[in-house]
């Protein structure tokens, strides 16, 4: 079977949208993985025919980039594909446009294969392999290479999980890890348009945890670096990167 690019249609839901009427990043994640388990499911490797072999689909990395964000009510188009493999690791593309093709975002992925008893990476079985790469459209830069590390901790805070937290397969949902590295900004940065965020998602959180949300400046005044770990093991869960406009 070969795999071609999947596009799905949503609406912006006033439950997804700041006060400024304009849709967050975590409902836009939220859009581009509701549009990569239909196309998966299309190809027959969703989650679901995953979770029947005793496997799962694991998000490593997303790095998005937004021109333009949607406003409450607006129709978008979410394009994904297939955009290549590098041994254990599968690559996916997103695009988000409107209802009229104008480009308002895109994003890139990396995913790996998770045995749900062990809780280990896994190499990708045959049945995802047989499936051909067909790329739609030119693929995105790989995210690749190493984050900057966070030195100076300017901001904390501590995020208890609690059981609307926990996803399909039993740890902390990666767009809410997402939502907690913003939550920990002050308003005057959050008010601020979120240009890039490039998260790499090292450790599951699971029902009980306590996460530690700590964020620090960057190379320059507009980036900052985030590092989500575990209370209790104190091992890392989550590195990110976000660049803003020009932080006051």
């Amino acid at each position: 079977m070969k795999s071609y690019p999947g596009k799905s249609q949503f609406i912006v839901r006033s439950s997804e949208i700041d006060y400024h009427g304009k849709a967050t990043i975590p409902a836009l994640v939220s859009y581009m993985q509701e549009a990569a388990w239909e196309n998966t499911r299309d190809l027959g490797i969703s989650m679901y025919d995953l979770l029947e072999r005793g496997l799962t689909w694991v998000l490593l990395r997303m790095r998005v980039e937004m021109f333009r964000y949607p406003k409450h009510g607006e129709s978008i188009v979410v394009e994904t594909w297939a955009s290549g493999r590098e041994r254990v690791f599968l690559h996916r593309d997103f695009r988000i446009y409107t209802s009229d093709n104008e480009l308002l975002g895109q994003a890139t992925s990396v995913w790996l294969v998770m045995d749900v008893v062990k809780r280990q990476m896994v190499s990708v079985p045959d049945f995802i392999m047989d499936v051909e790469v067909v790329p739609g459209q030119e693929p995105l830069p790989f995210a690749k290479g190493k984050l900057a590390q966070l030195q100076e901790v300017q901001y904390t805070q501590q995020m208890p999980v609690r059981w609307h937290d926990i996803d399909l397969n039993r740890h902390v949902t990666n767009t809410r890890f997402l939502q907690w590295i913003l939550d920990t900004l002050p308003t005057n940065i959050l008010e601020k348009q979120l240009r890039e965020v490039d998260i790499i998602y090292k450790a599951e959180s699971i029902l009980g945890d306590t996460v530690i949300s700590k964020v620090g400046k960057g190379e320059t005044e507009t980036i900052l670096l985030h590092k989500l770990t575990s209370q209790e093991t104190g091992k890392e869960l989550v590195q990110a990167r976000t660049v803003w406009e020009v932080l006051s």
